[in-house]
C-alpha cells in the first residue's frame, strides 16, 4: 500500500508539469431563518469573519516558533520599512507597514516556512486546506517538525477553539489568540529559525526534481514570467499584503502584485547587505524530523477515531447513507446525497484502477471522516451534505476551470444581509487528476512547491479541509439544532442541486476504456473518410483536367 501513499517518481519523472488551479471555494447566502438563534446575536456583513481558522492556525505557527527573535527577519522587516514606497504599488495604502505592527509580516512569513505550499499562500482558507491535507496525508518517513507543529494544532488547539466560537471574529478573535498564547507557553515544540545547517539526521522530504530547492531557499529570477511559480517571491509577496492590510481580512494574493526585482534589490539584498544565505537557513529545521511521540500521538488519535466512529468503509457509507437520505420533488428523484461505496466501485469501473489501490483509497476516505468527526464532533455529519465524485474534467462550476471544490452556505438573520453563521457545505471532486497521475501524464505539484503534499488523492484531505473551516464559523446555537434541520437541506438539494454535470455512483457512465475504444473507432472511420474523400476529389479532378488530343 505504501506505493500509493507517495506519488512514486516513475510515475512522474517523465510527465509533464499539469497545474491544477482549484478556486477558492465559493459561498451562498441562505437566507431560511433556524427560529432557535436569537436574533440579536452577533452578525456581521463579511463572510471572512465566520471562515478565519486559517488566520487562527497562521498565530499558532507564528507562536510554535522563534521567528520574532530572527535578526535576518529584523533587517527585511527595517529595509521593508524604508523602502516601502517603491516596494508597495503606489495606489495602496501603506500607513499600517510601520515597525510596531512587524508581527503580521512575521507572521505570515513563519506560516509559508512550515506550510510548504505556494497554492495555501493565495488566502487563509488555502493556507488552512493545504495543511490539514498535510496533516492527514504525509507519510511517517517524511513527518518533520513542521508537521509536529501541524499535529499539534489539529489536535490540541482546533476543538477547544471551534467549541469557545461565540461567532464572528470580531467578538471571538482576542480571546482565541489568548488560549493559543497559553498552548503555546507550555509547549516544549518550537521551530528554531536560525539553524546555522540542516540537521545530520535529515529527513527526505522526496523532492526528486534535481534542481529544487526548499521553500525560501528558492532564488528570486529576474524573469517575471517565472515569479508566479518561486515560492520566495510568493512567501514575500503574501507576508507584504499581510502587513499592509493590518491582517484584519481574509488575503487575496491574486489582487495583488509586486516586482520581484525590487523584492530581491530591497528586502534581501539592498547592496549594503546580501541576506541570501542566511534567508536560506531558515529552512534548515524543516529537515528536522518529527519526534517519534507525535507521530504515535498522531496514530493513537486515528485509531481511536476509528473506534469512537467508524471501524469500516463500509459502515462508514451505510450511516452516511441514513443520514443524507432525500427527497427532491423539483428534480423527481430520491436516495442519498453521500454514497461512498457506489462512488469508489464506479470510479475502479470507469478508469479500471486495480483492487490494491481501491483498498488504500477506501481506507483513506475513512481515516479522513473518522479524523474530521473526531476534530469536529458528531454535529459535523449535518454539516456536509455532499461528497461527490465526478470524471468531469474540468468541473461544470460557473464557468470555471476546476478539478474540485467545496461550497458553503451562511444563515443570514431574518430580512438582513448580514450573516450569522455558516450552516452547510458540499464537495465535488474531479477523479480524472488521480487518473492521470496513474497513467503517467501529469507531475505531482508537491515537486515543485505547489501542494503540501505528495499523497496521490490529497485532493480529498484538502476539500474536505475547507469543510471544517467553514464549519469553524458554525456558531454553537447553529451546531445544536442542525440534525432537525438537516432533512429539510438535503431534500431542497438533491444531488442535482449540487452538482449538475456527470457523478460516479449515481450516472450511469460507460466505463472509461470502452468510451475510449469508440472514440478511436470513429476517429478511424473519420480519418477513412476523410482520406477516401481526398483520394476521390483528387482523381475526379484530375479526370476532368485531362483532354484529348486532337488529330
Amino acid at each position: 500500500m505504501g506505493n500509493f501513499h507517495t506519488i512514486a517518481s516513475s510515475l512522474l519523472v517523465f510527465g509533464t508539469i499539469n497545474m491544477t488551479f482549484v478556486p477558492t471555494s465559493s459561498f451562498i447566502n441562505q437566507r431560511g431563518y433556524i427560529t432557535e438563534l436569537s436574533p440579536t446575536a452577533v452578525s456581521s456583513l463579511d463572510k471572512d469573519d465566520f471562515i478565519y481558522s486559517g488566520y487562527l492556525l497562521q498565530y499558532f505557527i507564528y507562536k510554535s516558533s522563534n521567528i520574532d527573535q530572527n535578526k535576518t527577519v529584523k533587517m527585511m522587516e527595517n529595509n521593508i520599512v524604508a523602502n516601502k514606497d517603491i516596494i508597495y504599488n503606489t495606489k495602496t495604502n501603506i500607513d499600517n507597514v510601520i515597525i510596531d505592527t512587524k508581527e503580521l509580516f512575521e507572521i505570515s512569513l513563519m506560516a509559508s516556512i512550515i506550510n510548504t505550499s505556494i497554492y495555501g499562500m493565495k488566502t487563509w482558507k488555502e493556507f488552512f486546506a493545504e495543511a490539514y491535507s498535510k496533516w492527514m496525508t504525509m507519510p511517517n518517513e517524511m513527518k518533520n517538525k513542521s508537521w509536529e507543529i501541524l499535529n499539534n494544532f489539529f489536535i490540541d488547539i482546533y476543538t477547544p477553539l471551534q467549541k469557545k466560537n461565540f461567532g464572528s471574529r470580531i467578538t471571538s478573535l482576542q480571546k482565541q489568540r489568548a488560549k493559543i498564547d497559553q498552548y503555546a507557553a507550555k509547549s516544549n515544540i518550537s521551530y528554531n529559525t536560525n539553524l546555522t545547517t540542516k540537521p545530520i539526521d535529515a529527513v527526505d522530504l522526496k523532492y526528486f526534481l534535481p534542481s529544487f530547492e526548499l521553500g525560501l531557499q528558492q532564488l528570486i529570477p529576474k524573469n517575471r514570467k517565472l515569479w508566479e511559480q518561486n515560492y520566495t517571491f510568493n512567501a514575500l509577496k503574501t507576508s507584504l499584503i499581510m502587513w499592509q492590510s493590518s491582517g484584519m481580512k481574509d488575503i487575496k494574493t491574486d489582487n495583488v502584485s509586486f516586482d520581484g526585482n525590487i523584492l530581491q534589490n530591497s528586502i534581501i539584498n539592498d547592496g549594503k547587505q546580501d541576506l541570501t544565505t542566511e534567508l536560506k537557513n531558515m529552512m534548515n529545521d524543516s529537515y528536522t524530523r518529527a519526534s517519534q511521540s507525535a507521530i504515535i500521538k498522531f496514530e493513537n488519535f486515528m485509531n481511536n477515531s476509528k473506534h469512537q466512529y467508524y471501524s469500516s468503509f463500509d459502515k462508514l457509507d451505510e450511516d452516511l447513507k441514513k443520514i443524507t437520505e432525500y427527497e427532491n420533488n423539483y428534480y423527481h428523484e430520491k436516495g442519498s446525497t453521500i454514497f461512498l461505496k457506489d462512488s469508489v466501485q464506479a470510479m475502479q469501473k470507469y478508469y479500471q484502477w486495480t483492487d490494491e489501490l481501491m483498498e488504500f483509497l477506501k481506507e483513506q476516505i475513512l481515516n479522513l471522516f473518522n479524523m474530521t468527526y473526531a476534530i469536529t464532533g458528531d454535529n459535523f455529519k449535518y454539516f456536509l451534505t455532499g461528497f461527490l465524485f465526478s470524471p468531469d474534467a474540468p468541473l461544470l462550476e460557473k464557468g470555471r476551470q476546476t478539478a474540485a471544490y467545496t461550497n458553503y452556505y451562511f444563515q443570514s438573520l431574518p430580512g438582513s444581509n448580514r450573516f450569522i453563521s455558516t450552516r452547510w457545505a458540499y464537495i465535488v471532486i474531479s477523479a480524472k487528476k488521480f487518473d492521470n497521475v496513474f497513467q503517467g501524464k501529469t507531475i505531482s505539484e508537491y515537486l515543485i512547491g505547489w501542494w503540501s503534499s505528495p499523497n496521490v488523492f490529497y485532493t480529498l484531505n484538502h476539500e474536505m479541509g475547507h469543510a471544517v473551516d467553514a464549519y469553524y464559523g458554525m456558531i454553537k446555537e447553529t451546531r445544536n439544532v442542525a440534525p432537525k434541520y438537516f432533512k429539510n437541506i438535503v431534500n431542497s438539494l438533491g444531488i442535482k442541486g449540487q452538482y449538475m454535470g456527470n457523478i460516479f455512483g449515481y450516472d450511469d457512465i460507460a466505463s472509461y476504456n470502452q468510451k475510449v475504444n469508440i472514440i478511436k473507432i470513429f476517429l478511424i472511420i473519420m480519418f477513412g473518410t476523410f482520406c477516401t474523400s481526398i483520394i476521390i476529389a483528387f482523381v475526379w479532378g484530375t479526370s476532368r483536367n485531362i483532354r484529348p488530343q486532337k488529330k
